[in-house]
């Protein structure tokens, strides 16, 4: 049933897919151009345009769709990667899977009608029910994303101050075309539209706080006369932890559960509400009671921003679809004033419009799946499922979160924002379930839970959405605060805590990386970079200029775990730890002093390290002992490490190179013995001291960030002599029994059909030629063109997939290859040994 169900699914998906963007688009009137969302008649000629964006830059990589659905519901091939596009992968790469998707939900009254829209339709999971979908954009192009990519490397020409990446998708519930919006027999007819818009916007970053989750803005907009009552949104999420190569298909044995406070950090404000919904595999995927192979450990939760004004009401409702417990939920037992009301005769998945905003807007906080077989009775719930064991020993997961009362006024607009997150290791013990959890009592083995990864994701969302502390607006509200007796400056100290309504979108930045250029030679590549803009980087969230140093990085592919530190750079400072007599220990709450500052305070012979924990410095009544920051690798005069290409320039903004670049700031690192001919990545990072005082810890701009490909080959055409070619090709012959993937040289990871990762490299190239492979007959097997910027990593070299043109495997045999281009042409051979 499971199978089956998957199956029918993705097959449903994959053709509505299929059909929305084989069809040719027609021309756009002005009419359409305009975008004025109107109710379509039950027969058009208009598509709706679905496309998606993939949220890669930090670990945790997913899809969006545009039309509300976050996850890779239709199946979409991520162009960049040409493979299937990311599902809730995390960590990046690893194809461990953290859901199958999450649909938005709006409902409310109009007039006296019950109304609620839906991204994805609870229906689309069973055969016999059509695909509904009552969110759709616009025609083509003006249903597209736009794109908002701000370039990593902010400085030079984007806002480095809100986030890295930023897809804005638009769409109503007003399509009303059948073949998509179909008939609703639950309802007895055609989708009755909110008439809503929704602008949707999705966030995500790189940084080491901010990479694990992403931040989606949606804005409800009314376009109609009328006003829409009571409105709630809800969130249904269709969860899934495993790894995607299991097969047939994943195992089905996670659970649900909400976090709906913590207390705060502070005790004089109580509990903070976190309202996260969450799904996690039973037990990680433990084998022989260890952590081996590809555990699933970690959680994904998904949580309120904000909400709009007077939205009190938090429903977190889950369900069951298993073969033997179809439909079955945990329910409130009902009373006179509040009756148990069943959807068609089922306790869960709700169907029609009725039903779905009865769950979104009935008060209820189901109890987690752990709890499933306990007997909740005499809490006022109905008895546990006959196989309630069977449940809470996993199943596939299927919950709405839902958040309102509100209303949206006649061309009005309300806000909601969401953070989809993941939360590391929350199974701490790989033996806990099986050695400890018990049905009737599963608190022993759920205090093994960790959720404080999740739980800190949630925060810093929050922090990133809304500064605490900051006027964004500028009318002098900086958000809520309180006074917190601090005991050792003996006074209150006003603690912002929450920001000030206002979106920021803003967090702490490590400096940005610096754009690199690589140069190259037999066996060593050179790369240099210029550090005036980096090193003068203001961080907007710490309000200090924070760069410590620079990181250099090579890879033999893009992978984050194939990328090796090679060398660092970072300015001589120290931390300096002052010993809180009350609470008896060293706190850091100031930021790092250069050398030159605590021989100021210190003397002109002051050696900081020589005072430490055991040994401290007593002056004036206080205590400090003094660590470095970082390693101290601060000599810039080896040329075999990080170095200044420039080593007597001044810092003067007149001393410039002929490129205009400034002489100081100018570094170099050379990295030699490689060899010519595997492809390397290398990288520049720059890394700041975080900022103790708000208990940011270093950050590191991501290595994968301004990682340039390159061959450490002759460059510029050196290989050209008198205007003639010089190319050659390798490996030559290629032999499939060479076990190349075997010796690392190409599918590294083992991630593609055997047939569509083969290599054959051409080398000692101009920057632009065309490149031909023929057959001993003449005829013509594959073509493409070789254009790269002069003097780049790639250049002098092109690869070969052995692919013909007609997209088929090449077979084995000689051929012929030649290359064109303004110096000539040159001819040669190649032979493939299969």
């Amino acid at each position: 049933m499971r199978a089956r169900h998957l199956l029918i699914l993705t097959g449903f998906a994959l053709g509505l897919f299929s059909i929305i963007t084989a069809q040719t688009q027609e021309p756009i009137s002005e009419e359409q151009a305009a975008f004025k969302p109107r109710a379509m008649p039950k027969a058009t000629s208009e598509t709706p345009y679905i496309s998606s964006r993939v949220h890669r830059n930090g670990r945790f990589w997913n899809t969006i769709h545009n039309d509300g659905i976050f996850g890779n519901y239709f199946g979409s091939i991520d162009e960049e990667l040409g493979r299937t596009a990311p599902n809730h992968y995390f960590p990046r790469y690893s194809r461990i899977r953290h859901g199958f998707y999450t649909g938005l939900w709006v409902g409310g009254i109009v007039d006296l009608d019950t109304l609620v829209s839906t991204s994805v339709n609870i229906g689309n999971f069973y055969w016999w029910e059509p695909f509904q979908s009552e969110f759709w954009p616009d025609v083509y192009p003006y249903g597209d994303f736009t794109d908002k990519v701000r370039e990593i490397n902010g400085i030079f020409g984007a806002d480095p101050s809100k986030t890295e990446v930023i897809y804005e998708a638009v769409y109503t519930d007003t399509f009303q075309y059948e073949d998509f919006v179909p008939y609703n027999s639950y309802d007895q007819r055609y989708h009755k539209p909110l008439n809503l818009k929704v602008v949707q916007n999705s966030y995500s970053w790189s940084y080491q706080y901010s990479e694990d989750f992403v931040i989606i803005d949606y804005k409800l907009v009314n376009l109609g006369p009328k006003r829409i009552t009571n409105a709630f949104v809800g969130f249904y999420h269709v969860g899934a932890n495993h790894y995607t190569s299991e097969l047939p298909y994943p195992m089905m044995d996670d659970l649900e559960g909400y976090i709906d406070s913590i207390p705060f950090e502070f005790e004089e404000l109580g509990n903070i509400p976190m309202n996260i919904s969450w799904t996690c595999d039973k037990d990680g995927h433990p084998i022989g009671g260890s952590w081996i192979l590809v555990p699933t450990r970690n959680v994904f939760g998904i949580a309120p921003l904000a909400l709009p004004e007077g939205a009190d009401i938090r429903n977190f409702n889950w369900w069951i679809d298993e073969w033997n417990t179809a439909d079955w939920a945990p329910r409130k037992r009902g009373t006179l004033e509040d009756p148990l009301r069943l959807f068609y005769g089922n306790l869960g998945r709700p169907a029609g419009d009725k039903s779905k905003y009865y769950m979104m807007s009935h008060p209820e906080v189901d109890y987690c799946g752990y709890e499933a077989a306990r007997d909740h009775s005499n809490e006022g719930w109905l008895e546990p499922h006959e196989y309630a064991e069977d449940i809470a020993n996993g199943h596939a997961t299927h919950y709405l979160t839902s958040f309102g009362p509100f209303n949206i006024e006649p061309y009005g607009t309300q806000s909601v924002t969401m953070v989809f997150s993941i939360g590391e290791n929350i199974h701490t013990n790989p033996t806990a379930y099986r050695d400890i959890f018990s049905f009737e009592n599963p608190y022993p083995f759920m205090d093994y839970l960790d959720f404080s990864d999740l739980i800190d994701n949630v925060h810093w969302a929050k922090r990133i959405y809304d500064n605490p502390g900051v006027d964004t607006d500028g009318d002098g509200d900086s958000g809520k605060y309180f006074w917190h007796y601090d005991e050792e400056v003996g006074e209150s100290l006003q603690v912002f805590y929450e920001g000030d309504g206002v979106p920021d979108f803003q967090g702490a930045t490590p400096p940005p990386p610096p754009p690199i250029r690589v140069s190259a030679e037999e066996g060593k590549i050179t790369i240099r970079w210029n550090g005036y803009d980096i090193e003068r980087y203001f961080d907007t969230f710490s309000l200090i200029r924070d760069f410590e140093g620079y990181r250099v990085y090579l890879a033999l592919s893009e992978d984050e775990f194939d990328i090796s530190l090679l060398a660092t750079y970072d300015r001589e400072d120290y931390n300096r730890y002052v010993w809180d007599k009350k609470r008896l220990v060293y706190n850091l709450l100031e930021v790092p002093f250069a050398l030159d500052s605590l021989r100021g305070l210190y003397g002109e012979d002051f050696e900081p390290l020589e005072y430490t924990r055991v040994d401290p410095l007593y002056d004036n009544g206080s205590v400090y002992f003094f660590t470095k920051v970082d390693y101290n690798t601060s000599d810039l005069s080896d040329p075999h490490g990080i170095h200044k290409l420039y080593p007597d320039a001044i810092p003067d903004t007149s001393d410039v190179d002929e490129e205009g670049r400034i002489r100081y700031y100018e570094y170099e690192y050379v990295i030699k013995n490689l060899l010519p001919t595997v492809p390397y990545w290398v990288s520049v990072t720059s890394f700041d001291f975080g900022y103790p005082a708000k208990s940011l810890e270093s950050m590191e701009s991501s290595p994968q960030a301004n990682m340039v490909k390159v061959f450490a080959l002759d460059q510029y055409g050196t290989g050209l002599e008198d205007n003639k070619l010089n190319v050659y090709c390798y490996p030559n012959p290629y032999r499939v029994d060479a076990s190349y993937t075997a010796r690392g040289f190409e599918n590294r990871f083992n991630d593609l059909a055997t047939d569509r990762a083969r290599n054959i490299y051409f080398a000692n190239l101009p920057n632009k030629c065309t490149i031909s492979i023929y057959s001993l007959d003449g005829d013509l097997v594959r073509r493409f063109e070789h254009d790269e910027p002069f003097g780049s990593g790639e250049s002098s070299v092109a690869r070969y997939d052995l692919i013909t043109r007609n997209t088929q495997a090449i077979v084995s045999g000689l051929y012929y290859w030649v290359v064109e281009s303004e110096y000539g042409n040159q001819i040669g051979k190649l032979v493939i040994i299969k």
